[in-house]
């Protein structure tokens, strides 16, 4: 082999735009491959017991160790393949999904027995100009340049040789092959404009004229239980501390042993202690936005013990839990109302179903043309929108892409024939007018569109590849 070194064709094309940026990329490389492993903090503490093991692959158990490679295999493709500056908006989660997948498809690509020899190798080093000096190969380059990145030339064969191995994996399973008339629907989708007219039949009206008795309501109570049933709540305590307060962190690392609780954080380091009222799992928290990962962590801490350092996106945090409330179902009489609403709407959806059926079955038999000469006729709610594309927000209807297929399926004037179910009511559609597109402008668009398209297609298919893997390696993370 030439100096035992490898890189895949992709990351040579990559790498090759990129010659201006030589010092910014290498700077990037360093940064990303030396540091600590404080990633994995949060999941060692969050496994306890059970060895450092994270994950299990086709019955292999994956150990926090073992993770090293994979995130470290998953930061240097971001810092190869990724347009330098752009590399900043790269999360800690992207690098931990990142590297999840590539234990996945380096698992599929070794049971397929996918190889990559020695001549593969070499013939991609010849073709990557990052490693040339006026258009030869420097051995003593390429070797400078590693040592740049803080890597010896082994170590950077072995990732670069299962980079090969994955894109070999993907050429054998992934199979892009859009037609014209795939890619002008794409291109409809953003050019044409509709305008319907519709019918709807809201929820909230008919609600308003039912009546139940009572005894009716303890009744369905006592039936359905379960659908009142409240999930377990927590209330928490959090501090946030800025990346960028160097001086702080590290006071706080010297000291995390002697945190025991948040109170601790607070007055020995004076940082900013906030609470939350009583949330749900699912649930946004205020100052965080909706961050699942932290409210998985907040649920499974002990009362009033501080949590491990977390680093994210927003800076490093520490959680404690304050208060929590077991799962429970309330009685009938603190829940009367709430129990009658769900009655109600249930009651109201099946009194809408009917009268869009009716309404459905009309325009079929009677050959109507127009939706608001029999809005008039019986007294339905009758409104038109303005002009709109496939992925605008349909005012009335909202913002549903199934909807918009719907719509965009029809012809000027055509009634879709089924009445169509949301979330505040049944609505009967009319396609009022719809935009003719500009041939001229498809062909001149044609080829962008078409890489679009590829794109999705190929991210789709990957997407639905690493599902199929899981599933065949009963893979557990």
């Amino acid at each position: 082999m030439l100096e035992n070194f490898a890189l895949t064709v992709n990351i040579f094309t990559m790498l090759n735009k990129f010659r201006a940026h030589h010092k910014k990329i290498l700077w990037f490389l360093a940064i990303v491959i030396i540091p600590a492993f404080v990633l994995w903090g949060g999941i060692a503490f969050l496994k306890e017991k059970n060895q450092n093991v994270i994950a299990k692959v086709g019955g292999r158990a994956i150990t926090i160790n073992d993770m090293r490679y994979y995130v470290t295999m998953a930061q240097l493709s971001f810092a190869l393949y990724e347009t330098p500056g752009k590399e900043k908006n790269i999360t800690k989660q992207d690098v931990i999904q990142t590297a999840f997948d590539y234990i996945l498809l380096l698992w599929k690509a070794n049971k397929d027995r996918i190889n990559v020899n020695d001549s593969e190798v070499i013939a991609s080093i010849k073709r990557f100009n990052f490693f040339l000096t006026d258009g030869k190969f420097e051995p003593e380059h390429y070797k400078r340049t590693l040592r740049q990145m803080h890597m010896e030339p082994q170590i950077f064969e072995e990732y670069t040789r299962n980079f090969l191995k994955i894109e070999k994996l993907y050429k054998k399973y992934i199979k892009i092959n859009p037609s014209e008339s795939d890619v002008k629907k794409l291109y409809k989708k953003d050019i044409q404009k509709a305008k319907i007219s519709y019918i709807v039949i809201p929820y909230d009206k008919l609600k308003e004229e039912i009546k139940i008795p009572e005894n009716e309501l303890e009744k369905f109570y006592q039936k359905n239980k379960l659908l009142f049933k409240e999930e377990p709540k927590i209330k928490m305590k959090y501090a946030i501390i800025a990346g960028d307060d160097k001086e702080k962190l590290a006071g706080i690392r010297n000291n995390l042993n002697n945190l025991k609780t948040i109170d601790d954080l607070k007055n020995k380091f004076s940082v900013d202690v906030k609470e939350t009222a009583f949330i749900v799992k699912k649930d946004p928290i205020e100052g965080l936005g909706w961050q699942p990962a932290i409210n998985n962590i907040a649920f499974s801490l002990k009362l009033k013990k501080i949590s491990p350092m977390l680093e994210t996106s927003i800076g490093y945090i520490f959680l404690q839990k304050e208060e929590e409330k077991a799962a429970f179902t309330p009685e009938f009489a603190d829940i009367k109302t709430k129990v009658e609403d769900a009655i109600k709407d249930s009651l109201a959806k099946e009194k809408a179903k009917i009268i869009a059926d009716k309404l459905a079955s009309k325009i079929k038999n009677g050959n109507i043309q127009n939706i608001q000469k029999l809005a008039e006729q019986e007294n339905y709610d009758f409104k038109e929108t303005g002009d709109f594309k496939y992925y605008d927000y349909i005012e009335g209807l909202g913002l549903n892409e199934n909807v918009s297929k719907i719509i965009f399926s029809l012809k000027k004037g055509q009634i879709y024939p089924y009445p169509i179910f949301l979330s505040k009511g049944v609505y009967v559609i009319q396609l009022k007018n719809i935009s003719s597109i500009d041939e001229k402008d498809f062909s001149a668009k044609k080829d962008e569109y078409l890489a679009r398209l590829e794109q999705s297609l190929e991210l789709m298919q990957k997407i639905r590849f690493l599902a199929q893997i899981k599933k065949e390696s009963n893979a557990r993370f």
